[in-house]
């Protein structure tokens, strides 16, 4: 193993070791960036965030749809976790005598300002502990993000830290797929963690 190669290994070792203690006491607005990940990694990563108390979840999807995520929960359950969904990707496809009582339809938010407005309706609904977007991707790219990009995702922050956290939710996580490329500007003034969250497929190879 050469030295670029022992040098990540180390890193890697002490991000695993600390990751528990950061997800176990997780708040504030955190960045979770990710290498277009399943919906049952997320699950696992949602079931170690304090999970020693129960959580109201509110997950805002832009990606899923509220069918797709509801057979991988039965198939992998959350663990001391309530979900509330808010799916922006099935639309109005679904009338309102489903009478579905985890979940609201809603047609895709055109901009951030939409969006902010229905997470404050998620909010009203359900009285989240947590709150997921899935995903930021959808708004910006912040591999070659503009500043008008930049300057409007600057404000959203701004409202959802005002406005949302610590007021009815300890926690928002903002969901990012990065394979649109490396990341080059990431929103470090308005975030207060970033999190790197990559599922390597198949078992991992040791090198003495």
């Amino acid at each position: 193993m050469n030295q670029v190669e022992s040098i990540q290994g180390n890193y890697w070792k002490e991000i695993q070791n600390e990751l528990p203690y950061l997800l176990k006491n997780l708040n504030g607005i955190v960045l979770v960036t990710h290498n277009s990940i399943e919906f049952i990694d997320i699950i696992d990563f949602l079931n170690n965030i304090n999970p020693e108390h129960f959580s109201n979840v509110l997950y805002i999807s832009l990606m899923r749809s509220y069918n797709y995520m509801k057979l991988a929960i039965d198939k992998k359950p959350l663990e001391l976790k309530r979900m509330f969904f808010i799916d922006c990707v099935s639309g109005f496809a679904f009338p309102p005598e489903d009478n579905i009582d985890d979940c609201i339809y809603h047609k895709p938010p055109q901009n951030l300002e939409e969006l902010k407005n229905i997470i404050k309706y998620g909010v009203e609904k359900c009285n989240p502990d947590i709150i997921v977007l899935d995903s930021l991707s959808q708004y910006i790219n912040f591999t070659i993000p503009t500043d008008a990009e930049l300057r409007e995702l600057y404000k959203f922050l701004k409202t959802i830290k005002e406005d949302v956290l610590g007021i009815t939710c300890y926690a928002v996580l903002l969901l990012y797929d990065d394979k649109l490329g490396s990341m080059k500007k990431l929103p470090t003034p308005f975030t207060d963690l970033i999190l790197k969250l990559e599922v390597i497929k198949g078992e991992m190879e040791w090198t003495d």
